[in-house]
């Protein structure tokens, strides 16, 4: 399964945006990896993915911090808990030859990244439009149908 880094995922910041799509990406390598029965590979992957993680993460701090985003420690604090549970995701991975424990952890990583960009991120979409530093959304964009979103984000 693909995941698509929909319209109404972006900011409007050019590198954040940029980087969600890295994720995606990484997401989506891990998924093929898994349908393709290359198991080994998924450990490596996985780091990868947690790289990319923190990365952003610095890049979305930094930025918010040289722009003074009130909200700044507390969403810091939001991305300390993802890098936490991403850890949690990967030590579940490590059984290598199982594809339904890998395939978990392909929509676990799916559910970071949606939590990260609907839950943490669009709360300082306004905010970055503000400031001048991200282009206003097209606030038209058709909405994603609750199918699919990750379980935990429906309700």
């Amino acid at each position: 399964m693909e995941i698509k880094l929909l319209e109404t995922f972006l900011t409007g910041h050019d590198v954040i945006d940029a980087e969600h799509a890295r994720i995606v990406s990484s997401i989506n390598s891990v998924s093929k990896t898994i349908e393709n029965g290359q198991f080994g590979e998924c450990t490596r992957l996985l780091d990868d993915f947690l790289n990319i993680c923190a990365a952003h993460f610095n890049t979305e701090e930094t930025l918010l911090a040289k722009l003074r985003y009130p909200d700044l420690e507390e969403h810091a604090v939001f991305h300390k808990e993802l890098i936490l549970k991403a850890k949690a995701v990967r030590v579940l991975c490590m059984d290598a030859n199982d594809p339904q424990s890998l395939a978990k952890c392909f929509d676990e990583m799916a559910a970071l990244l949606v939590e990260d960009v609907i839950k943490g991120d669009m709360a300082f979409v306004s905010f970055l439009i503000e400031k001048g530093e991200a282009k206003p959304r097209d606030l038209h964009v058709m909405p994603i149908p609750k199918h699919e979103l990750p379980d935990d984000i429906k309700s």
